[in-house]
């Protein structure tokens, strides 16, 4: 009987062990399919990794100029069209928004008319031209380009307050071309044949002799009529001209026309007017909408009054203008974008105001709100400076920002070039504790991103997965990039990082399989909490009807987006908005499990967000 036993129980242990090995077996071959990928890391001798187009974009100089104007033409033509400041007016086109290419000068080499007045339009328009922006009219179809210029001194006329030698006019002009990218002609509104019968400037030409007061867009005397109604234009010693620069053109979901720009000869304030059409003024609608410093007009009106009011923070006095505006409209409201701080240095940035009406009162938002709207200097960016005019536009329901950069960090000034990034909407409290909605970029940025959605084959499918882990995975697919290391942190607040104290796995679920093709793992903002690796990437597939797990290891955070000691390696300093990241051929998956370790020595890591392209 024992032996019988012990027979037994040696081929219950056998069997056991051999069940052991089979499941052990079987694990280990659900877990060895490797997946071959690419993950971006600098070759020898490169300084930025090469990408794949057709995953992701960076935003490396693609164009020269400042204050990049997008206009969207492709209802009509297929393209985007980018008009900038290039020692001209110049103007780029662009199918996506991401690869674009030259098509030239849009006015000063143009044939203006054959009576000899081609003079006179090369002395306004060969001097110094900025800031265009362009609106298509498709019941008159024509494009009206609108920009600020300042005209060559008029020495032949002789008039009291005559305009100061050498001194900058700050003018906008307008011109009209049947075409988005060429033969531009200024408009001359003393010509009926050029603006129209109805848009004929009747100011005095006796107290208005200049050659270039036929040519601009404002009519001398209504303008300086409304100028001097809201009071602060200097107009004594030029001329009796008020400036005017940054016109923006608007159009109101019920088809009102609409012009902003900056009155600039005294208290830089933003105006705007109700367009009769896109030559004509509407006088009696003038408005302004937001002074330099102060949060709201009635602030500026009582502090007139001898009454206390708090100032704007984040605008220097060293640099007192609010320029570039843009409107915005969204659930009801309008928002006011605008540029505040000097072009030539890092203080430059956008900032946003929000209204009920489009012309207002606006109240700028306060830091604590999220009144800054793209910075690279509160961001911390060693990377970016100078992120200023801009356009807003909605791209396949989404929203991006096109914005100028400085070309060199350190040198700054005046060599620019254009850049876009992803804008979102997002809920704070307001200064009374009521939710408001405000505008949030996920940028500045210079590190590979995903493509715009609209033109792309993968999109990020992160959001729409249900994400889980032993850490609060809440921030990992919730669309915010965390950027801003200096912002209020009432604001910051609303966007933050998932952070863990040791080697976490979070887990994507999808409702059914996706096809997936690459994964980003976003790092912190801060280099005492930024990782170094992604340990390991699961994919768990279906194929052929059977679920398949395959996986990558060690995916790095490439070297070309921090900078590290070379003692003993430790990173201090991170660029904003990378991510460590691997592509690979399509997988067929249910779910994604992304491991991340905690450096040895080092409390904490936060992930900022976590992109799945997919379909």
């Amino acid at each position: 009987m024992k032996t019988i036993i012990n027979r037994n129980l040696t081929f219950l242990l056998v069997l056991i062990m051999l069940c052991s090995l089979l499941a052990a077996c079987g694990e280990e071959q659900q877990l060895h399919y490797e997946v071959a990928s690419y993950q971006g890391q600098l070759q020898e001798g490169q300084t930025k990794s090469d990408y794949n187009k057709n995953l992701f974009y960076r935003n490396d100089k693609k164009t020269s100029g400042a204050d990049p104007f997008i206009l969207d033409n492709t209802a009509v033509d297929g393209y985007y069209y980018q008009y900038v400041t290039e020692g001209s007016l110049f103007c780029y086109r662009s199918e996506n928004l991401m690869d674009w290419e030259s098509v030239g000068n849009t006015l000063d080499n143009m044939e203006y008319a054959a009576d000899g007045s081609q003079t006179e339009f090369r002395r306004v328009t060969d001097t110094q031209m900025w800031a265009p922006e362009v609106v298509y009219d498709p019941d008159t179809a024509t494009y009206y380009m609108y920009f600020s210029a300042t005209p060559a001194e008029d020495t032949k006329v002789k008039v009291e307050g005559e305009v100061e030698k050498g001194h900058p006019f700050e003018m906008t002009f307008v011109a009209t071309s049947q075409y988005p990218d060429r033969d531009f002609q200024l408009v001359n509104f003393k010509d009926e044949k050029s603006c129209g019968a109805e848009n004929v400037h009747t100011y005095s030409e006796s107290k208005y002799p200049h050659y270039f007061a036929k040519y601009l867009m404002f009519d001398c005397e209504p303008y300086r009529t409304f100028s001097d109604s809201i009071g602060g234009s200097r107009t004594e010693g030029y001329g009796g001209y008020v400036g005017g620069i940054d016109p923006h053109p608007y159009i109101d979901d019920n088809g009102d026309k609409y012009l902003f720009w900056v009155d600039s000869r005294g208290a830089d304030r933003i105006v705007g007017v109700k367009m009769e059409n896109w030559l004509k003024p509407d006088w009696s609608t003038a408005t302004v909408l937001a002074y330099h410093s102060y949060y709201t007009v009635a602030d500026y009106q009582a502090e007139q009054a001898g009454q206390f009011v708090d100032k704007v923070t984040y605008e220097p006095d060293s640099h007192t203008i609010n320029e570039g505006p843009q409107i915005i409209k969204h659930n009801g409201k309008y928002y006011l974008t605008f540029s505040v701080g000097n072009w030539a240095d890092s203080s430059y940035q956008v900032a946003q105001a929000v209204a009920d009406d489009i012309f207002g009162p606006y109240r700028k938002l306060t830091e604590a709100e999220g009144g800054v709207l793209i910075s690279g200097s509160i961001a911390g960016s060693e990377d970016i400076s100078g992120t200023g005019h801009h356009t807003v536009l909605e791209v396949g329901g989404k929203l991006y920002i096109v914005y100028h950069r400085h070309d060199d960090i350190v040198e700054a000034g005046s060599a620019r070039n254009a850049a876009i990034d992803e804008l979102k909407w997002i809920t704070v409290k307001d200064k009374d504790g009521n939710d408001l909605e405000v505008l949030y970029a996920n940028g500045p940025t210079c590190t590979v991103q995903p493509k715009i959605d609209a033109y792309a084959d993968y999109v990020n499918i992160a959001e729409e997965a249900k994400v889980s882990g032993s850490e609060d995975a809440t921030f990992l697919n919730d669309g915010l990039l965390s950027i801003y290391k200096y912002a209020h942190p009432d604001f910051i607040s609303n966007i933050q990082e998932t952070t863990i104290s040791k080697t976490t796995t979070f887990t994507f679920d999808f409702d059914a399989a996706r096809t997936v093709r690459a994964v980003m793992v976003y790092n912190s903002k801060l280099e005492d909490s930024c990782f170094k690796k992604i340990s390991r990437i699961e994919f768990v597939c279906e194929e052929d009807g059977q679920e398949v797990t395959r996986f990558i290891k060690d995916v790095e955070f490439s070297s070309e987006n921090f900078k590290a000691n070379d003692l003993d390696g430790s990173i201090y300093y991170v660029t904003l908005g990378s991510a460590a990241y691997a592509e690979f051929n399509e997988l067929n998956v249910k779910s994604i499990r992304i491991t991340v370790e905690v450096p040895e020595g080092q409390q904490s890591v936060g992930i900022s967000e976590v992109r799945i392209l997919g379909k």
